[in-house]
């Protein structure tokens, strides 16, 4: 998991999932372990960034984030999913299961263009 520091991420894959929280807000509290159990499933995928939403003000100003806990999931630095309060884990599981068939698919109609390329 990537902590987000002086209001900064590095992030280094296409797919972001970025959780808003607050020390002091037993949702964010309440969420924390489904958000963990996200990152040991889908790790591969994406980058899973926790922002502390008191330490980080100008991301959370950037973001919009108005309520604690705030999921975030970017797509090439878009926003594909924005959700405030605490997440349905299924809806939350069946987007991100989405967006990973979407980038298998891109890669595959690529190998193809490619391989017809040169046949």
């Amino acid at each position: 998991m990537i902590q987000a520091e002086n209001n900064l991420y590095n992030s280094t894959k296409e797919l972001k999932i970025l959780n808003f929280y607050s020390d002091w807000c037993p949702p964010c509290h309440a969420f924390m372990p489904n958000f963990i159990a996200a990152e040991k499933t889908f790790w591969k995928d994406f980058d899973f960034i926790s922002i502390n939403t008191w330490l980080n003000m100008e991301l959370s100003t950037k973001f919009r984030v108005r309520w604690t806990p705030t999921i975030i999931i970017m797509k090439n630095e878009e926003i594909v999913y924005n959700k405030a309060w605490v997440p349905n884990w299924w809806e939350l599981k069946e987007i991100m299961n989405k967006l990973i068939w979407e980038k298998s698919t891109v890669k595959n109609e690529n190998k193809k263009k490619f391989f017809w390329l040169f046949w």
